[in-house]
């Protein structure tokens, strides 16, 4: 064989055996606290996966956008990563919201694994949309079961007027065995007066509030309470994690997370130390959820290839033999796209940590 032929053929055969570049988009509120944790989580996740021989000379790569949490722009986003074929799949998006708005883009085109979007209008939306979180319509219940083992009798409710306030409200509400006093929304970024509603609490006298939210306003309702003192439990669902940040006020607040830093296994220990290692913060459920996310779906894309369709079949095949093992637990989907035995564990927050809750006090 002439050299040059026998050199284009070593080079071809070389080029074969090399891996190719992965592409994946990711989309959420990075601006915002709990979306700056979900942010770091992939970030693990990539420096991680760019650490493994495979990937040697074809790093795994991120296409960041913010969607802000608004469904408009993330509508948008989701059309920009369907048009860009370098994309064969997206970690998010983050909000309720955000993703109900997106999966009907992604539909037919590209797989989505949305981290902390948990609104029941998720629930089989688009056999292309998956989340690595349980359902409000499972998470709202269980809460509201945990407060009545605590033997709390009334309720009252506030939920963000979102997707996902409204969705975990009506779950807490039909799961509380005990009379909810009263429901109402508020604003999603707590630039609003609380003070007529802590008065009002103190003179209706709930057992429990809880709040269907995230920080911002949870962090602005938080400091209210204190404020005039008014002695009440305080609960709420995953958009709770952040108020932990506010290490005096928040202490004794119950939260339903599907992760805690505190989990003993060891894969849970071993993120929580590699993520604190990298960000000098300790992980919570949003960088957990994040995390899993990401290494799910570069599992897909090694195993069924970097082709858009069989990494979407390959998710949807996956069965409790299968399942990615993942820092949040065992993760494979029911037809719908939600997560196979999911749901949340119950915290109290004690000095900044997220301590497991008792069913007693």
């Amino acid at each position: 064989m002439p050299k040059r032929l026998l050199l284009l053929a070593l080079l071809s055969a070389c080029s074969r055996g090399a891996p190719s570049t992965i592409t994946f988009g990711a989309a959420g509120p990075w601006q915002q606290g709990y979306g700056d944790f979900n942010k770091k989580g992939i970030e693990l996740a990539v420096d991680e996966i760019n650490a493994r021989p495979e990937r040697r000379g074809a790093p795994l790569r991120i296409v960041f956008r913010d969607d802000e949490g608004d469904g408009q722009k993330a509508s948008r986003i989701a059309q920009q990563f369907v048009d860009s074929l370098d994309i064969v799949a997206v970690v998010g998006h983050v909000n309720s919201g955000a993703m109900v708005a997106a999966a009907q883009v992604y539909d037919g085109h590209l797989a989505a694994v949305a981290t902390t979007a948990t609104s029941p209008a998720l629930t089989g939306i688009s056999p292309w949309a998956f989340r690595v979180i349980s359902s409000d319509s499972v998470n709202g219940i269980d809460i509201a079961k945990f407060a009545g083992r605590l033997g709390l009798k009334r309720a009252a409710i506030l939920y963000e007027n979102n997707t996902y306030g409204r969705g975990l409200a009506e779950a807490f509400r039909r799961g509380f065995a005990g009379q909810v006093i009263s429901i109402d929304p508020i604003a999603e970024s707590g630039a609003q007066s609380f003070e007529p509603f802590v008065s009002f609490y103190k003179a209706l006298a709930p057992d429990v509030i809880f709040v269907a939210g995230t920080d911002a306003s949870g962090l602005a309702f938080l400091k209210e309470v204190r404020r005039q003192s008014l002695a009440v439990d305080l609960m709420g669902g995953d958009g709770w994690s952040g108020l932990a940040i506010d290490t005096v006020r928040s202490r004794g607040v119950y939260a339903g997370v599907p992760f805690t830093a505190e989990d003993q296994r060891p894969e849970a220990r071993a993120f929580v130390a590699s993520f604190t290692r990298k960000f000098s913060i300790s992980p919570d459920n949003n960088a957990a959820l994040a995390y899993d996310a990401t290494m799910l779906l570069y599992q897909a894309a090694m195993s069924a290839g970097v082709d858009r369709r069989k990494i979407r079949d390959y998710l949807a095949s996956r069965t409790a033999e299968s399942a990615y093992k993942g820092v949040t637990g065992a993760i494979y989907f029911n037809p719908d796209g939600d997560p196979v035995g999911k749901s949340v564990v119950m915290t109290r927050i004690d000095h900044g940590v997220m301590r497991v809750a008792e069913a007693s006090r």
